[in-house]
């Protein structure tokens, strides 16, 4: 969003050389103004903030980042169950629960084979993808060398019976695409 400038009309009684000149100040402070990007929302220490813009399942997102530009975000080192599969739809109401309010930090460069940003949200000092898992809301995703800190969310998630952990043999994300591809 571009920044605004109220500039008020030229005074009353203002000669009409002089009502010119302001005209066009205000002309050219307007055009510079607009062209401003929009200052950067930051936390308190200093760090950009991106605004949620929508929450697509349990392990993605799209926000605005600091530069305005829409970004898709998959939550890294963990795998929500599919939005058909079961716990899909419980999954996705607790993430948009967790960013309800608007804004978060993403820790995050690399970029998977869809073109998401791999990225870990935060809200002020919480890991919101290890409260995901923690919850029993997803599994740690499969892969080289796991996050400790998720397996351990994990674990004590399916010793507690929390989340999906509740069902007697919860099908891995993975598991179930291969079984569904049509659900892709």
């Amino acid at each position: 969003m571009a920044a605004r400038l109220h500039i008020p009309p030229p005074p009353p009684g203002l000669p009409r050389r002089m009502r010119a000149w302001y005209i066009a100040l205000a002309a050219i402070l307007s055009a510079v103004v607009a062209a401003m990007p929009a200052c950067p929302i930051q936390d308190a220490a200093g760090r950009p903030l991106w605004r949620v813009e929508t929450v697509h399942d349990g392990d993605t997102v799209t926000c605005i980042d600091a530069a305005n530009q829409p970004q898709k975000i998959r939550l890294k080192g963990i795998d929500a169950p599919e939005y058909d599969q079961p716990h899909g739809r419980e999954s996705r109401q607790a993430l948009a629960a967790k960013l309800a309010g608007g804004t978060v930090r993403v820790e995050g460069a690399a970029r998977d084979q869809h073109g998401r940003l791999l990225g870990t949200l935060w809200i002020g000092d919480r890991d919101v993808n290890r409260e995901l898992v923690f919850e029993g809301h997803a599994w740690v995703f499969g892969g080289f060398a796991p996050d400790p800190d998720l397996v351990s969310a994990e674990s004590e998630a399916r010793k507690a019976h929390r989340g999906l952990w509740a069902a007697p043999h919860p099908l891995a994300p993975q598991q179930w695409r291969a079984e569904h591809p049509s659900h892709r």
